[in-house]
């Protein structure tokens, strides 16, 4: 078992005691400022990646069961009843997804910075530190930015979980290795099953 594995939502926990404690840190470490309501409108498709994004985050520190996934979205699609969310209400979702993905990238990075990552010993640690705290930082922009124009921002998390895999000690991540693989067929099962017709 790797130690690293149980440390980001160790890390997780500190940042927020830290911010709590008032230590300075940066204004994204912080979390986004709130978004406006989208001008424009979504598929139930769109919203529905969207939340279950936001659910594997919160499966990676271990608020919500991986097992529970398919379950919580199949919820979601009934309440919104065949039709997305209303403007404002998928704007809180987006401010959601952009306040826990980004926290994820900085515990990711925090983890790093702090020498608590496992990396494989194929390169040097240095190398791995300086190379993954920079592609951390890419990706924290590229969040914001998929965010703020409507765009998707799994491709970002499936990156952070890779990189996440190299703290854990693994040079490509094990099939089992975190949730965000998952996310395409879920969402294609619980579409299917809700355009069977599935009872409320």
């Amino acid at each position: 078992m790797r130690s690293a594995s149980k440390l980001l939502p160790l890390v997780g926990a500190l940042l927020l005691s830290l911010s709590v404690a008032a230590v300075p840190l940066r204004a994204a470490d912080l979390g986004p400022t709130p978004l406006e309501a989208p001008a424009t409108s979504v598929t139930l498709r769109e919203a529905l990646s969207r939340y279950l994004t936001l659910e594997m985050i919160r499966t990676t520190f271990d608020v919500v069961q991986r097992e529970d996934l398919s379950a919580a979205l199949e919820e979601q699609a009934l309440r919104w009843r065949k039709a997305a969310p209303p403007a404002e209400a998928l704007a809180e979702l987006d401010q959601q997804l952009l306040s826990e993905a980004s926290y994820y990238l900085v515990s990711l990075s925090y983890l790093v910075q702090v020498g608590g990552a496992a990396f494989p010993t194929d390169r040097a640690e240095m190398v791995y530190a300086n190379d993954t705290t920079s592609r951390l930082d890419d990706l924290r922009r590229q969040l914001f930015e998929a965010v703020e124009t409507g765009g998707d921002v799994l491709p970002v998390l499936v990156e952070a979980e890779r990189i996440r895999a190299l703290t854990e000690g693994y040079v490509s991540a094990p099939d089992d290795f975190g949730v965000f693989a998952e996310h395409d067929a879920l969402l294609d099962g619980v579409l299917a099953k809700l355009k069977r017709g599935t009872p409320t």
